[in-house]
């Protein structure tokens, strides 16, 4: 008989084994109490008597299944020996099988405590002292750690699972004594070392190195006393050098600090210690702090006295979640030594600046294993192999806690945890830092009517309802001190965020791609079925990412087999969720009436009151239901259990009278289906998610919530004729289409914000789209859209897209953000899992060409922009291609920002052969010299036609103009060229000049802003301006050319065979002299209508300068934009007159100056004038106020021409706007675009300008003044 006993005070794992021909095939989890031990007779076997204390249990086979090991044929060795717990024991693998050598199976072995000898331990290849397996079982989880962004993750599945161990740290006196030396400043340093050297005759006795003193730094000085003294010395020397120096806050907080850790010193007869072994350790705020890392307090941090009453925990918490563990699907692949458990490790560690998080939140998926992992850090923290020292108590708090019991104290909610009635609350209490509390299944706590925090409660025993105590305990004002571990889906992360302080965020992910085709191939029957539903899978990547939920993979093969079995299946790519949902679902209703074939209406009324109740529960984010909820609705389980052959209504393993759905997406399903069902019967639904006369705002608010969007995705699907046709069989009655006609309202809508910077909405509304697998349907919701935005961020919205923008038939641009990976091959590692012979479709395969072929084959698309998009050689090789494709109609091509490596080769290639292309933004994109020489090839060719050229901030030098300049001479069809951010000036402006100056050249528009010109520069461009006659658009902007430089630009520009028209001088550095200059290069001139001298001190002064010339006749400026000039209420009476003399100016911009309520009613006399001409006035941030809105209503009264006003940001009051607002809406007044903020006034005057708008339809109100594209007035940004 076999005997194997558990040294006393011991707490680990004995497995049970079967070995056959070098193949473990089961092992078995067995946990033992003090003294414990496992015995069983003959050779190991399945079938053992397991015997813990009193307590017996029978195994059978595979009844308390550990962990599956397969195909380890080499065995490698490792030595361990059997010691007492007091020294830190080796982790000696008893959680893995093993066997001694030279012992012969069957023979007695004995591990007593006794027994010091060394034993030998043959373990498998891969294994290590406490490592766990590599290569073919990875753990199936991954974690990453988010503090931003809590949606971008590190995928760390195919990583090996590694044994978790303590990390050997220096002592506390060490890294405490540092942190207090780094208390002091440099002076106070030397003081303290100049008085410890005076105390050397009363230390004499040690072996002190006193020399090393004087030069040492703060980490050498800690050394030195950890290395000399013992540590209640140390410390008591350094407190009193504290105190003799007056230092009595670091000195009280040194001493509170020793006496709190009092109890972790070395023993008396342990004297020195080598310091050169110990790594080194980062400066944390707390001296407690400094000593933990990797989520444990120092080795040598005992239980703080709790010994007794913590070890009887730990033991009842091993015995109670084991048990519970072994019932969780996939624990078998949580053991302490994987992956998510190593991240686990290290949850509560500083980070790099000492921050140590007292809130950490496991965030995932519905159905990922959140909960699973939350009781397995319970067990393994119970076994001393998470979070070791750092928790006296770790407590287990589930939603189904506030049902069980609605109102009591905290210490009456902790005392239900407790093994039995002798609960030692005070103890517990002592020391709220030292206890962790996880929280699982944040998204099922109700906190509906505790909104603030008036009601929190901060005394543990009193009495409160339970979703206060929760509220408290999250918020930190019930035990502060505490520790919270929290489990909350993706869905519920917004709402959490704004109950915590400070957390850090874990993301569990789900199981790997291999997990998830070996789950696949397990519920196959035969080859052929193997096959299909591989088809189906594995082509369909949004089926593929639900399948890393183990109870949706499973659903979703039964969906499949059903489809298979009944010859109805589909086109892998057709494969929708809601259609494998329904499939499902159906077969499980099984009406009473079987020669009937549809539910009776007694039947209908039980599945539309189980509907009901679903989807109170998605708008309420309720997922899991009381007693009470099935009555109010009028369920019982009996009833349920005879309409559906399996239950659709789980009970909660922790709470008897508590039900869940099998998981959150068949509630959503059901909740869907609600609206099916009330539609047969009314019009009216209690939840109005869509509506047709829904307005934007509403519309914008209803799609904020994220936890609607599968309800809103399964509504679309249901709409599909495929499902719509299996309901109407099994209702027995026609779904009404008014249903579908309110989806279409709601997506018309969205048309109407579609091409606003990435609308998270139309995505959506793109994979609703998708689930309807009908194209009529798709194309009249999507009739009006003209320009979309898509974020690309999953492999499936590649497909989704593609779908959807053919049907998009007046579509004229898109934008594009792909932020997906073309490189990652995600079947690699489960390649040798697929049968031979199955055709693996990719992403990248099949996705991205899809997209691109919709792209190049659009009739109405005319603008491709893909800026800050990621791709690689192969996804800009697949999009030329394309693009080269005589069906492509795409005129202006947008990379702004692309990450693209080894790309841009293939685009020059489709300049030439597509004719269509004329406008090209490679701004932002590192362009080698190899790229110039060939885009100057593709210029050259003759079947080039582009016409606009952006190399905005592309990283290029002085010696990149001289090839740019030869594109100048020799490109035909070249007329504007955009070089910003690039450095230009000095060698790289000569070339460029030299070339506008030869008579090849057609350039027309010329961008050079932010190139470093100055006016050393401005000569060469002066002379360019006189001999060439094509160029009319010249930008300057934030280049430091000053007044001297403006001079030499005005003498050409003065001059008759000057054609300049538009002359961008923004930022240039431009004063009152400048102004002068430019004056006279106005008089006369015919040909510069436009000119921009924003952001140049050009003051009173300079404007007066240009009002004189602006109110001769022989002055033809027709546009003057003069943004944050410096200008005061003093210049605003000569620009009254130029707005009344001047024929040419429509358009003046004076935003950001301090023109106050004075200058605008001096402005508004010239307006009122009859001969005005103005039609745009820019006034915003000019610190108007209520004073000016009568003047100004008077002169709006009285313009005849004016039709732009931008009127923003200014502190016009409710009485002011009731001024202007009647003003607007008058006959005479020819308003049509009104630059105000809407939302910055009270309701009422929100109502007026609303009216304003019904009165005149032709009205915009809103922050867009003008378009960019207006008169071609921002030619230089676009």
């Amino acid at each position: 008989m076999w005997r194997l006993t558990a040294p006393s005070g011991w707490y680990f794992y004995y497995p049970g084994w079967t070995l056959e021909k070098g193949r473990i095939l089961e092992t078995v989890l067995l946990t033992t109490n003090r003294n414990a031990y496992y015995e069983f007779t003959g050779n190991p076997g399945p079938t053992h008597n397991y015997r813990c204390g009193t307590a017996q249990r029978r195994l059978g086979p595979g009844v308390l299944r550990w962990r599956q090991r397969l195909h380890h044929k080499r065995w490698d060795r490792w030595e361990g020996r059997c010691i007492q717990q007091k020294a830190a024991p080796p982790h000696l693998s008893w959680a893995r099988p093993f066997r001694t050598q030279g012992s012969q199976w069957g023979a007695t072995t004995s591990l007593a405590q006794d027994s010091p000898k060394p034993i030998t331990v043959r373990l498998p290849m891969g294994w290590g002292a406490g490592s766990g397996l590599v290569g073919e079982e990875a753990s199936q989880y991954h974690f990453s750690i988010l503090l931003k962004n809590p949606l971008f993750h590190q995928n760390l599945s195919s990583q090996p699972c590694t044994k978790m161990r303590e990390a050997k740290l220096p002592s506390f006196s060490n890294y405490g004594l540092q942190w207090c030396f780094k208390q002091l400043s440099k002076e106070e340093f030397q003081t303290f070392k100049e008085l410890l050297m005076e105390k050397a005759s009363e230390l004499a006795m040690c072996s002190f190195p006193w020399v090393e003193v004087n030069n040492a730094n703060v980490e050498h000085l800690a050394s030195l006393f950890h290395e000399h003294y013992k540590e209640s010395l140390a410390w008591k020397i350094s407190i009193h050098i504290f105190e003799k120096m007056n230092l009595s806050t670091l000195s009280e907080k040194a001493r509170k600090e020793m006496k709190k850790y009092s109890l972790t010193e070395i023993p008396e007869n342990s004297t020195q210690r080598k310091n050169d072994q110990e790594p080194s350790m980062k400066e944390v705020p707390e001296i407690s702090q400094a000593i933990e890392q990797d989520g444990a307090i120092a080795a040598e941090t005992k239980e703080e006295g709790f010994g007794d009453n913590t070890r009887d925990y730990k033991g009842y918490v091993m015995t109670k979640f084991a048990t519970e563990l072994d019932e969780y699907r996939g624990f078998e692949n949580l053991a302490s030594d994987c992956p998510e458990m190593q991240t686990l490790l290290g949850a509560f560690s500083p980070d790099q600046r000492g921050f140590r998080p007292r809130t950490v939140v496991l965030h995932g998926k519905s159905g990922i294993g959140k909960s699973t992992l939350a009781r397995s850090v319970l067990l393994c923290w119970a076994q001393g192999e998470l979070f070791k020292g750092m928790f006296s108590y770790v407590f287990f708090l589930h939603a189904s806690d506030m049902q069980c019991m609605s109102e009591g104290s905290f210490a009456e909610l902790i005392s239900r945890k407790w093994p039995d009635s002798q609960v030692p609350m005070m103890e517990i209490m002592s020391q709220p830092e030292r206890l962790l509390f996880v929280v699982d299944g944040f998204d099922d706590l109700d906190f509906a009517s505790q909104d603030d925090d008036t009601n929190l409660c901060k005394d543990w025993a009193a009495k409160q309802p339970m979703s206060v105590l929760m509220l408290s305990l999250l918020r930190k004002v019930l035990l502060p001190e505490s520790s919270l571990m929290i489990t909350v889906r993706d869905t519920g992360i917004e709402k959490l965020k704004s109950m915590l302080t400070l957390p850090r965020y874990l993301f569990v992910g789900g199981i790997s791609v291999e997990k998830r085709i070996q789950l696949l191939l397990g519920h196959m029957k035969d080859e052929h079925q193997k096959t299909q539903v591989l088809h189906s899978v594995v082509d369909n990547h949004l089926l593929l990412d639900e399948c890393q939920v183990p109870v949706l993979g499973s659903l979703i093969c039964e969906a499949l087999n059903l489809r298979e079995a009944s010859g109805k299946s589909l086109p892998p790519t057709c494969q929708t969720l809601t259609g494998l949902y329904a499939t499902f679902v159906f077969h499980q209703l099984t009406p009473r009436d079987a020669s009937r074939h549809c539910l009776n209406q007694e039947e209908r009324a039980i599945l539309k009151s189980l509907c009901l109740m679903a989807v109170q529960g998605v708008w309420n984010r309720k997922f899991l239901f009381y007693g009470d909820d099935l009555g109010v609705h009028r369920l019982r389980e009996s009833e349920l259990s005879a309409l559906f052959h399996t239950n659709i209504l789980l009970r909660d393993r922790g709470c008897d009278r508590c039900y869940m759905f099998p998981h959150v997406s068949l509630q959503e399903f059901f909740a869907a289906l609600y609206y099916v069902l009330e539609g047969l019967e009314t019009e009216r639904a209690p939840y109005p998610m869509f509506m047709e006369n829904m307005s934007l705002v509403e519309l914008q608010q209803i799609s904020s919530n994220a936890h609607l969007f599968q309800m809103k995705r399964f509504l679309f699907g249901l709409m599909s004729k495929e499902v719509t046709g299996a309901l109407e069989v099994l209702l027995g009655c026609r779904v009404p289409l008014a249903m579908k006609q309110g989806l279409l309202s709601w997506i018309s809508l969205l048309g109407q914000q579609a091409s606003t910077p990435a609308p998270p909405d139309l995505l959506d509304a793109f994979h609703c789209l998708f689930e309807t697998q009908d194209e009529e349907f798709v194309r009249l919701a999507l009739n009006s859209f003209q320009a979309v935005w898509l974020p690309i961020n999953r492999r499936m919205d590649l497909m989704v897209s593609s779908f959807c923008l053919q049907h998009c038939q007046c579509l004229q641009k898109i934008r594009i953000d792909v932020h997906e990976s073309f490189s990652e091959d995600e079947f690699t590692e489960a390649q040798p899992l697929i049968p031979q012979g199955t055709p693996i479709k990719t992403l990248a395969d099949e996705g991205w060409k899809s997209l691109c072929f919709v792209l190049s084959t659009h009739p109405s698309l005319r603008q491709l922009d893909l800026s800050g998009s990621i791709l690689n050689e192969w996804a800009m090789k697949t999009l030329c291609i394309k693009l080269r494709q005589p069906t492509c109609k795409i005129q202006n091509l947008i990379f702004k920002g692309v990450q693209v490596t080894l790309g841009l080769r293939h685009l020059w290639l489709t300049l030439i052969t597509n004719r269509n292309i004329k406008y090209l933004n490679l701004g932002n994109t590192h362009l080698k010299d190899a790229d110039l020489m060939m885009v100057c090839e593709a210029l050259r060719h003759p079947n080039c036609l582009l016409e606009s050229l952006r190399l905005d901030h592309c990283g290029l030098t002085p010696a990149c103009c001289l090839v740019i300049s030869q594109i100048l001479v020799t490109s035909i069809s070249l007329k504007s060229l955009s070089l910003v951010g690039n450095k230009v000036a000095n060698q790289g402006i000569k070339p460029l000049c030299n070339a506008l100056t030869a008579s090849q050249c057609t350039l027309q528009k010329l961008i050079l802003g932010n190139c470093g010109l100055t006016a050393a520069d401005s000569q060469d461009l002066a002379s360019a301006l006189i001999s060439n006659q094509s160029l009319t658009h010249l930008c300057l902007s934030s280049n430091s050319l000053g007044s001297e430089g403006v001079n030499m630009l005005c003498q050409a520009i003065k001059l008759p065979n000057c054609g300049l028209q538009r002359l961008i001088l923004n930022e240039c550095n431009l004063d009152v002299a400048g102004c002068g200059f430019l004056a006279f290069a106005l008089m006369g001139n015919k040909h510069l209508t436009h000119l921009s001298l924003s952001m140049n001190p050009v003051e009173d002064g300079g404007m007066n300068l240009l009002c004189e010339v602006l109110m001769e006749p022989s002055c033809h400026l027709q546009d003057l934009e003069l943004v944050k000039c410096h200008l005061t209420a003093a210049c605003c009476k000569k620009l009254s007159h130029v707005i009344t003399r001047s024929k040419h100016l429509k358009s003046l911009d004076l935003a950001v100056n301090a023109l106050g309520d004075e200058g605008i009613i001096a402005l508004c006399e010239g307006l009122k004038h009859r001969r005005a001409s103005l039609r745009r006035l820019g006034l915003e941030a000019c610190g108007l106020t209520s004073g000016c809105c009568e003047a100004l209503a008077s002169a709006l009264l009285c313009s005849q021409r004016l039709t732009s006003l931008n009127l923003m940001q200014n502190n016009f009051s409710p009485v002011g706007m009731m001024k202007l607002c009647p003003a607007f809406a008058q006959p005479t007044s020819n308003l049509q675009i009104i630059g105000l903020w809407k939302w910055q006034y009270p309701t009422q005057i929100r109502k007026l300008l609303e009216e304003v708008q019904q009165l005149k339809p032709q009205i915009i109100i809103g922050d867009s003044w003008y378009s960019s594209d207006e008169d071609d007035r921002y030619w230089w940004k676009n």
